[in-house]
């Protein structure tokens, strides 16, 4: 008699159609990148230079590949001519952020 094959598996395709509806679920949650005002920037600016220079966690909101995520983390440096943030977090794992990916500090 034999295994069966691919083809009389009639189940077989159901993974591969989970990863299809997940991707199509992903690509319709995405948001558009927030535009910011002069103001929110400053005020974004000043509280991470805060953060920075007393040594305080502030909760970051970034964006990154169409969606917003929060994170508590510490600044350790400010780089104004890469526009970068170099932070750790709650874990001391360090993390970098383009300034263009902050939306809100609190």
């Amino acid at each position: 008699m034999g295994f069966p094959t691919q083809a009389s598996q009639p189940f077989a395709s159901m993974p591969e159609q989970f990863v299809c509806i997940k991707e199509m679920i992903q690509e319709q949650t995405k948001v558009p990148r927030p535009i910011l005002t002069q103001d929110a920037k400053g005020m974004i600016g000043n509280k991470l230079l805060c953060s920075f220079l007393g040594e305080e966690e502030v909760l970051l909101t970034y964006y990154k590949d169409g969606y917003l995520y929060k994170n508590y983390i510490t600044v350790v440096n400010i780089n104004p001519i890469n526009e970068t943030i170099i932070c750790t977090d709650a874990f001391h794992n360090k993390q970098i952020f383009k300034f263009v990916d902050v939306i809100e500090v609190n």
